[in-house]
């Protein structure tokens, strides 16, 4: 693919990545192009990653052999709005055009998944490669698993050959390519991805997807930017979810949580903690010596489950979960998972919406606020639309189910 010269190396703990990611994720409110300056090669785990001066960016790792001959594996990608992912394999072996390829992925969480591939064409350096979209199961089932086995068929006497590579330290590379790349909060991030378009603007493409581009020899950067389907469009802002301070942190691995908030997800409410992380991100907030954790809960594409946590990093046997309560008409205990929980340091308020179409154009909407004296939070208005007509704005807009006032009367 392109050949890039990168003569520094930089190690990073996953805690001093956050506190850098943290700082773009901020600055990414306001700014959303990709950055201009060449990103020196920085290792994460068994991975790596580097960007040329044209923001071309490439996460590699090498692998082992059952014929004792380099390998590597490569993600890599343009920084153009949308731009194709592309899985490269790079043996020492010669390739051939139809030579056909297997990728298997091993979780501990999950079964193995299995990709075939076929190579249409040989790139400079001795690589196959296959391209796609940025949130495609190959590249999510890469992100999540333990290691990887690779199986090239080359045919005749030479036969096939195995390869072996770690992947842990992928997340973090992947994610350091969205920083650089200025994708940070966008739907076209591989993992950092928000609500924000993938070019930027404030208005969201509508229609077909276009295909692709196949990629070039020399600049696999050059690929068409596919266009969001109507249905598959971010949920509206509402007012209340001014995020313009920005989040006062991110984590994105179980570890990087406090282990009490992590025994809270995976022990007591069922969490998947080892997917949401690199995915979503934990948010905290920090208050005195009190910290507040915001925490995805399990994977979802519309309605994902989030949980709030108090944590007292000097005396953890006081950390607790908070519960939020339902309208006393639906004769439900209270839930401490909200889906789409979005806190207010601020304010201390809590809102939640689950929607009930893709479109995101009906479904419920729930707002909780801080009792003073306990610390607890109480529902003050319950908001439902229940016409899923296509008509999309912000939740806070659908008309009101019930209200604490009416506790009053």
């Amino acid at each position: 693919m392109v050949p890039m010269e990168a003569p520094e190396t930089t190690r990073f703990s996953p805690g001093e990545f956050v506190t850098r990611f943290f700082i773009a994720a901020v600055a990414a409110l306001t700014f959303t192009g990709p950055a201009a300056a060449e990103l020196a090669r920085t290792t994460f785990g068994d991975w790596s990653v580097r960007c040329n001066d044209k923001n071309y960016c490439i996460a590699e790792t090498k692998g082992e052999s059952s014929k004792d001959e380099a390998f590597s594996l490569k993600v890599e990608r343009g920084a153009k709005p949308g731009s194709d992912v592309f899985v490269t394999l790079r043996p020492t072996t010669s390739l051939d055009v139809g030579m056909r390829a297997r990728i298997e992925i091993e979780s501990l969480d999950e079964d193995n998944y299995g990709y075939f591939g076929t190579a249409s064409k040989i790139y400079t350096g001795n690589e196959m490669t296959f391209g796609g979209d940025a949130h495609r199961d190959l590249i999510e089932k890469l992100r999540l698993g333990e290691d990887a086995q690779i199986q090239i068929d080359y045919g005749g006497s030479t036969g096939t050959f195995t390869y072996w590579i770690k992947l842990a330290g992928l997340t973090h590379a992947l994610l350091a390519m969205d920083e650089e790349q200025g994708r940070i909060g966008r739907l076209d991030a591989v993992v950092a991805w928000g609500g924000l378009p993938a070019d930027g603007s404030v208005a969201i493409a509508q229609g077909a997807p276009q295909p692709a581009a196949a990629p070039k020899e020399a600049e696999t950067e050059a690929v068409t930017a596919p266009q969001a389907p109507a249905n598959d469009l971010p949920p509206p802002v509402m007012p209340s979810q001014d995020l313009s301070s920005g989040v006062r942190g991110l984590v994105y691995t179980v570890d990087e949580l406090p282990e009490s908030v992590q025994m809270m997800g995976i022990r007591t409410l069922d969490c998947r903690l080892n997917e949401t992380l690199p995915a979503y991100g934990a948010q905290f907030y920090a208050e005195g010596d009190v910290e507040t954790w915001i925490v995805p809960c399990t994977m979802a594409d519309a309605n994902v489950p989030y949980f709030m946590a108090v944590h007292i990093p000097f005396n953890p046997s006081l950390d607790e979960w908070k519960e939020f309560e339902t309208p006393p008409d639906f004769n439900q205990p209270n839930h401490a998972l909200v889906n789409n929980l979005f806190f207010d340091p601020d304010t201390g308020q809590v809102t939640g919406t689950t929607y009930h179409s893709p479109n995101y154009d009906c479904g419920t909407f729930e707002r909780h606020e801080m009792m003073a004296e306990s610390g607890d939070y109480e529902l003050v208005e319950y908001l439902e639309k229940s016409a899923c007509d296509g008509v999309t704005g912000p939740a806070e807009g659908w008309p009101l189910s019930w209200t604490i006032d009416e506790m009053s009367n």
